[in-house]
């Protein structure tokens, strides 16, 4: 019997599960989305609370905190639907005809890709390389196969792998040089802000940086994104988005969110103790535990499936991320949210009993 259909897709289907379960949301251990296990903050939800919704929604506001706190021109700034959301704004605007993916990659993307006709060229990223791009490879590889645009990710989802940001950039400036754009998904970059392009990316006509209000403080239900781009292309990308994208709750979240320095802070330490130590133990299992600097972890397990694997932690209650539908993984990989110590420490336990089953079945 093979697992629930929705726990084959996107992370994060916790409602489905409980419904199935019969269990409430709350009771679900969700390591399928990359979610801070910390937030949201007290001032996002203080904020979401006194939120004046009887008006129409004006983004001027966040568009201003968000520059001040990145230190950009506020016409650099364009709030939108969520990262996927501005996505498609920013395929709309440019209508690319080949386009470029480091597979494997966050599945939106292709579904991205295919509403705007466009054609997919795909470069695989290896385990034996550590998912890392040869950059300077891709150049003449860009050129050979006539890609007008590049989508990326760093860190990489799902592999939470960084790309060097002067390697990044190089690339951005070169392909640059042949007309090449590139939308440069920053989701994760909170966790390793210093590898951030979004100050570059104001000067660069080439490119749109996008980066998440969601994840990092653990708000997926308020759907609020920024986009940074050369000022005449955000203007451009601005009249893509539809009228008041943002709803005026989500409006005031994101603004107290970027205002909590304390949270943001905590919050990288927090996480990357709960990292290491979480690693380590998946590593004692023999899972191959791929380095990561995002608040998830990418495992290729020592036997099983990640099908036979997601199946067994439903009677636990337990979503884990299957990556059997991402364009260079097979089921044997999954990956994991990094929880606080207790939730990862469950998760552990649960991996030595139903390794312990996997050892049996394999030696009967």
């Amino acid at each position: 019997m093979n697992p629930s259909p929705w726990l084959l897709a996107h992370g994060g289907r916790v409602f489905e599960a409980a419904q199935q379960w019969g269990i409430a949301p709350a009771d679900v251990l969700d390591f399928s989305a990359s979610l801070n296990p910390w937030g949201p903050p007290a001032s996002v939800r203080s904020a979401v609370a006194q939120a004046d919704w009887t008006h129409y929604p004006d983004d001027t506001a966040l568009r201003a905190s968000f520059a001040q706190r990145h230190r950009l021109d506020p016409a650099a700034v364009v709030v939108g639907n969520g990262v996927s959301g501005l996505l498609f704004d920013a395929l709309r605007i440019w209508r690319p005809r080949r386009v470029l993916l480091l597979e494997p990659s966050f599945t939106e993307y292709r579904r991205a890709l295919v509403a705007v006709n466009a054609c997919l060229v795909t470069w695989p990223l290896r385990a034996e390389d550590g998912f890392q791009p040869n950059f300077r490879q891709l150049g003449p590889f860009i050129r050979e196969t006539r890609v007008d645009t590049v989508v990326l990710n760093t860190p990489h989802n799902p592999t939470g792998v960084a790309y060097p940001p002067e390697h990044l950039l190089e690339f951005v400036r070169t392909v640059a040089q042949h007309s090449v754009r590139v939308v440069l998904d920053e989701s994760f970059v909170d966790y390793q802000p210093e590898n951030s392009l979004i100050q570059k990316a104001a000067n660069l006509p080439n490119v749109v940086v996008l980066r998440s209000m969601t994840k990092f403080y653990t708000m997926p239900g308020l759907r609020v994104g920024v986009a940074v781009a050369y000022p005449p292309l955000a203007q451009e990308l601005r009249r893509q988005t539809a009228a008041w994208p943002v709803g005026v709750p989500a409006l005031e979240a994101a603004r107290a969110a970027l205002a909590d320095e304390d949270f943001a802070s905590r919050t990288r330490l927090r996480t990357e103790c709960a990292r290491r130590t979480f690693a380590h133990a998946l590593d004692e299992l023999g899972c191959t535990v791929f380095p990561s600097v995002a608040n998830f972890l990418l495992l290729r397990l020592p036997r099983g499936t990640g099908t036979a694997l997601a199946r067994w932690l439903e009677p636990h209650h337990v979503l884990i991320r299957r990556c059997a539908d991402f364009v260079g993984l097979d089921d044997r990989y999954v990956r994991v949210a990094v929880r606080d110590d207790a939730a990862n420490a469950h998760l552990v336990a649960l991996l030595v009993r139903w390794l312990g089953e996997q050892r049996q079945v394999e030696a009967t």
